[in-house]
């Protein structure tokens, strides 16, 4: 007897037939994204979901791809242009247009650097405008290579670097002509040309040089310093860190020639308050000035320098054994803008702090590491009238847990560096 209608053979009996499976619908990246969780680690995000879901760099468009590509410098892009075929021909695409090319971050011999940087930019060579190696060899032919095939840099940073010197630095000066900012850190044979020399090149013409960072720079001396100045008048941002042959007799002629915005002579030991009694002659257009480490700096130097340069947002004081109370209290009554103040290892007392606290009541930062004469009731006035203390050192300091609570009351964004494990 017949159950029900058969269709035919490999119908009933036999194994039935499934339907096909609907298409799966295409995944855009931002609903690829959704799906990964955010506690998943960087090895897992090749391999999540099932196989047939997983991603490929094909997805992505071309366009997308060229918009990652573009944001990185063209060292990075010669690397990137090894992995496959598609991303080189990203990268030539890239390398063809001038934005890429106006930062190069080069290594290995200046010289060598420069020929190839300007081989592989080809017609974009006049769209370069910074340039920056790290520990390599710089040689005159070097120098004088690079300005020859860079015309129009602005930015040179050469830091590192043994070999740098000032027959290196003199193409440099005199043939750039757009040139704005100068990074020579840690260059320990550097000093600048001689004004005579540089005066025959010039002629009428000065750099427009307005950024010099010669920190870690050994060789510096006060007549080399003076010719930096003479060489650049445009100049607004001086740094001379730890350049241990700048004193007194070079610091004096910075007035004359430069409206400064911001110096450092930390750790110039021939710096004293004669120099500093100089550089009060900027006045109101000096906003940053560090003396830090500076023995010979005192409260004459320091008073006069905050009579006259009333519009100082930073200054470091730090390491001025001879900087008292009389110091701070000028400092105070003296630059009521200030925003950054650093008296670590100086002879302030809490007569002092307080002054400084009732005075500058806009303070963001204050550094009282190592003052030993400091104590709860200058810090209580710190935190009530400064109660916009973003970061505070009491490191080394006698602060009880009563200062310290008084902070974290009144200034509630206050980040505290301290050495007392009592402190919670």
């Amino acid at each position: 007897m017949s159950t029900g209608g058969c269709a035919g053979p490999g119908v009933c009996g036999g194994a039935r037939r499934r339907p096909p499976p609907p298409p799966e619908p295409a995944l855009t990246l931002a609903a690829d994204l959704s799906e990964l969780s955010l506690d998943q680690g960087y090895h897992t995000l090749a391999d999540c979901g099932p196989p047939s879901r997983r991603r490929r760099d094909n997805t992505l468009t071309d366009a997308l791809w060229l918009k990652i590509l573009s944001y990185l410098e063209v060292s990075d892009l010669c690397r990137m242009s090894r992995v496959c075929r598609r991303w080189s021909r990203f990268v030539a695409r890239l390398t063809a247009q001038p934005e890429p090319w106006r930062r190069i971050r080069a290594a290995g011999p200046l010289e060598v650097a420069a020929r190839c940087a300007g081989a592989r930019a080809g017609p974009c060579v006049s769209d370069v405008r910074e340039w920056r190696t790290k520990t390599c060899a710089v040689t005159v032919a070097g120098a004088q290579l690079l300005v020859a095939t860079f015309r129009n840099l602005t930015h040179i940073a050469l830091t590192g670097s043994n070999t740098m010197d000032a027959r290196a630095l003199a193409p440099i000066i005199t043939d750039l002509v757009d040139l704005r900012h100068i990074d020579l850190t840690g260059c320990p044979n550097v000093d600048w040309p001689e004004w005579a020399w540089l005066e025959s090149r010039l002629t009428t013409r000065r750099p427009p040089i307005e950024y010099i960072d010669l920190t870690d720079c050994g060789a510096v001396t006060d007549a080399g310093l003076c010719a930096l100045l003479h060489t650049c008048p445009s100049l607004q941002y001086l740094y001379l860190r730890r350049c241990t042959l700048v004193t007194d007799a070079g610091v004096r002629w910075i007035p004359s020639y430069c409206a400064l915005k911001e110096l450092s002579v930390s750790d110039c030991t021939g710096v004293t308050d004669f120099g500093l009694y100089e550089l009060a002659k900027l006045g109101p257009a000096l906003r940053y000035i560090s003396v830090a480490k500076c023995s010979q700096v005192s409260d004459s130097g320091v008073r006069t320098l905050a009579r006259r340069c009333y519009k100082l947002r930073y200054l470091n004081a730090r390491g001025c054994g001879a900087l008292g109370d009389d110091g701070v209290e000028a400092i105070g009554r003296g630059c009521s803008r200030l925003r950054a103040l650093d008296l670590g290892a100086t002879d302030v007392s809490e007569a002092g702090l307080q002054i400084l606290a009732r005075c500058c009541p806009n303070l963001k930062k204050l550094a009282l590491r190592g003052c030993e004469l400091i104590g709860d009731d200058g810090l209580e006035a710190v935190a009530y009238y400064c109660r916009g203390l973003t970061q505070l050192n009491i490191q080394d300091t006698p602060v009880t847990l009563r200062g310290y609570r008084a902070v974290k009351k009144y200034c509630k964004r206050c980040v505290i560096e301290h050495t007392n494990p009592g402190f919670c």
